[in-house]
């Protein structure tokens, strides 16, 4: 087993065991004070002494446990219910069956302990009980020479006591276990769920990638083939060739480029911690350079932009995220516009401390209905065969960055011509 899997192990190892001793004092704590009051009522004041350290011993673990001391809790309120136990042994007459109760502690190191991080505690914790049970039939119980309540009291009130201190600690104990178990097995039927998940994921990146990613090295590799048999052949190429050539490698190489981006940066969502320092951003200062970006594939389809968003709109969030949301959002409406269409992208302040940016095409925009299915992960809403690139992992990672920054990306379906997309953010308060 890898160290740093070991490690876990025995970490959750001792986790649960500090959550067994944390239910298993609580527990104990009304059969000891219960102890504690019949000893008064019984006028047995090394009884009572004995129910007193059993009290004491819990409530002390109790406090302990309150204050991360675990291992000392354990170890504390353990052995102070096995000298209870001891002395109430030791003053009272075998009819109190009161030794029956060291059957209890010897359970208790199997439960709060663990056998291979704490074996020294572990084994003392269980020879404490066997060893002074030892002693007190030895002695035949008769340790300290006299018994404080008769063989009559004892028969009629504390063996009764015994029965249901031994048969509620040990029947608890495993009735906690069965229920641990159950929840453990239905983590495991979840983790197996998840795994099931992530590996259909996993099955569908492969399908959606190797499909998607084909199309575009088709292009270079073909348009690179025209130009190298060109050259092989010692013919000119036309200028008016070259640059087409060349053009269609450059754009298919940014497709390639983009959608290699959008799995890495999809991959390291899931992978990661989800949290990034958050700022005051312009939106205008974040968008430009993704426009920049974007010129070449705006000119190649002829479509014009509308960039109507102010320099003075500022949200809270984080400007890598932000740019990775324009980006995808952006790259989406290059995608469907129509050829020679126009896209607008346009913000604005909200009366509720947010700040809407809309992004918005002139393509056949999202089905009727399943706009929220552009979210999932992997989804292309029918373009699955179609001509448009991609892997469906571009919206989902948008909205998962914009909720990680308090806001959120919303589709319009109340829009019949084209596409609208709506970024809310939190506004930047005024400097």
């Amino acid at each position: 087993m890898p160290l740093n899997v070991q490690d876990n192990t025995e970490a959750d190892d001792l986790r649960q065991r500090t959550q067994y001793s944390l239910v298993s004092v609580k527990l104990v704590a009304p059969f000891a004070l219960g102890w504690w009051i019949a000893a008064y009522l019984l006028d047995a004041p090394l009884l009572s002494t004995a129910a007193g350290i059993a009290t004491l011993g819990v409530i002390g673990g109790i406090a302990l446990h309150h204050f991360q001391w675990h291992l000392a809790a354990r170890v504390f309120w353990l052995g102070a219910t096995n000298v209870a136990v001891a002395l109430a042994s030791f003053v009272t007459p075998p009819e109190g069956h009161m030794s029956f109760i060291f059957i209890a502690t010897a359970i208790g190191p199997f439960v709060i302990f663990s056998p291979r991080t704490e074996k020294l505690w572990f084994s003392v914790m269980l020879i404490a009980p066997i060893s002074l049970w030892f002693v007190g039939w030895a002695t035949d119980y008769s340790l300290v020479g006299y018994f404080e309540v008769s063989a009559e009291a004892a028969d009629r009130v504390l063996s009764p006591a015994t029965a249901v201190t031994l048969f509620g600690t040990v029947l608890f104990v495993i009735a906690y276990f069965v229920h641990v178990t159950r929840r453990n097995a239905q983590s495991l039927r979840e983790a197996r769920r998840q795994a099931e998940q992530s590996s259909e994921a996993k099955s569908n990146l492969m399908r959606s990638v190797s499909h998607e990613m084909l199309t575009p090295l088709h292009a270079i590799s073909g348009f690179a083939e025209f130009l190298h048999s060109d050259a092989r052949a010692g013919r000119n190429v036309r200028k008016e060739q070259l640059e087409e050539y060349s053009a269609h490698i450059m754009s298919a190489s940014n497709t390639l480029q983009l959608i290699i981006e959008n799995i890495f940066d999809f991959a390291n969502w899931n992978a990661e911690e989800t949290s990034a320092e958050t700022m005051r951003v312009s939106v205008h200062a974040c968008l430009n350079p993704v426009i920049q970006r974007f010129a070449g594939a705006l000119s190649n389809k002829t479509v014009t932009l509308d960039n109507l968003v102010r320099d003075d709109l500022n949200v809270v969030g984080n400007p890598i995220w932000l740019a990775a949301i324009f980006k995808q959002l952006l790259d989406n409406a290059i995608k469907f516009a129509k050829p020679g269409g126009r896209i607008s992208i346009r913000a604005h302040a909200k009366d509720d401390d947010t700040v809407e940016i809309v992004f918005k095409d002139d393509g056949p925009g999202f089905p009727a209905g399943r706009a929220s299915a552009a979210f999932a992960a992997f989804e292309r809403l029918g373009h699955e065969t179609g001509t448009t690139a991609g892997v469906g992992v571009g919206l989902p990672l948008a909205q998962n960055f914009a909720k990680a920054m308090g806001g959120m990306i919303v589709i319009d379906e109340s829009v019949s011509d084209g596409a609208q997309v709506r970024l809310v953010l939190p506004m930047a308060a005024a400097e």
